[in-house]
């Protein structure tokens, strides 16, 4: 499922590959991906404009159109984007293409059919409209305001990091690698913990975010000391000599060591 550095790779690849192109026409190819607009709404607002501007927030993706619309994209559980020339064969599952002048073509591709397009009138409303938290690579969510967001909270420190009304952005996955990284079991109540631990996991947040997008602008997979290429159960820490343990919270699947994260 994306999560922040996926839909944070996405916002980049818009800005590489679909500015400064116009947008000739748009062709919706399955109905029920679309928020809350029809394709005649979505084909107004983009024909004839061009993408100027990127905003992320958490999971969701905003792109400004020169027209004055914000293309607003959510991607679910398998949401994708693909940039192509309109002579090569698109993806499987486009649910929304983009087409542009010169011959080329974004398109949204989602096999689940989990993710959504729709159009913002600006990225700021809508987050509110979402009641969506602070993302966690905004400058101004600091060490004091992630202490004062959580530590009123009671209930398990992984169910409330998924929460988008907290901090949006953070899913099954990367909740998992933040707690591994600061040592802190996944079903550890929030009421239990003290500043000292959750200054922990802000610091390991935003660690292990920034170097993930950055390993995959760049290409490269995971670090060998993340959980995530030893996400299995039974498999060795690569932190310690304990094993992964795999447990359920919040009614997802989660990896742990049994061994540093007490």
């Amino acid at each position: 499922m994306p999560e922040l550095p996926e839909v944070e790779t996405y916002r980049r690849y818009v800005e590489q590959h679909a500015f400064r192109q116009k947008i000739s026409r748009v062709t919706v190819q399955d109905l029920r991906i679309l928020s809350g607009i029809k394709p005649l709404h979505l084909t107004r607002a983009l024909k004839g404009g061009i993408f100027t501007t990127t905003v992320r927030h958490g999971k969701h993706l905003f792109v400004r159109c020169s027209r004055g619309a914000w293309l607003h994209l959510h991607f679910g559980m398998s949401g994708d984007l693909c940039y192509y020339d309109s002579s090569e064969e698109p993806p499987r599952f486009a649910r929304v293409t983009i087409h542009f002048s010169r011959g080329t073509a974004l398109a949204y591709d989602d096999m689940r059919l989990f993710g959504r397009v729709g159009l913002s009138e600006n990225p700021a409303k809508t987050i509110h409209e979402r009641g969506l938290g602070f993302d966690p690579l905004d400058p101004a969510l600091g060490k004091r305001r992630f202490l004062t967001i959580l530590k009123p909270r009671r209930g398990a420190v992984k169910a409330l990091l998924m929460r988008q009304d907290l901090v949006a952005g953070l899913g099954n996955l990367y909740v998992d690698e933040i707690l591994f990284q600061s040592g802190i079991h996944p079903r550890k109540p929030m009421q239990t913990m003290g500043d000292s631990q959750l200054e922990k996991i802000f610091r390991s947040m935003k660690r292990v975010l920034r170097a993930t997008i950055d390993r995959k602008q760049r290409g490269l997979r995971h670090p060998s000391r993340f959980l995530i290429p030893h996400r299995e159960e039974g498999a060795c820490c690569p932190r310690c000599d304990g094993s992964i343990e795999r447990i359920v919270v919040a009614g997802r699947t989660t990896y742990f060591c049994g061994t540093h994260q007490k």
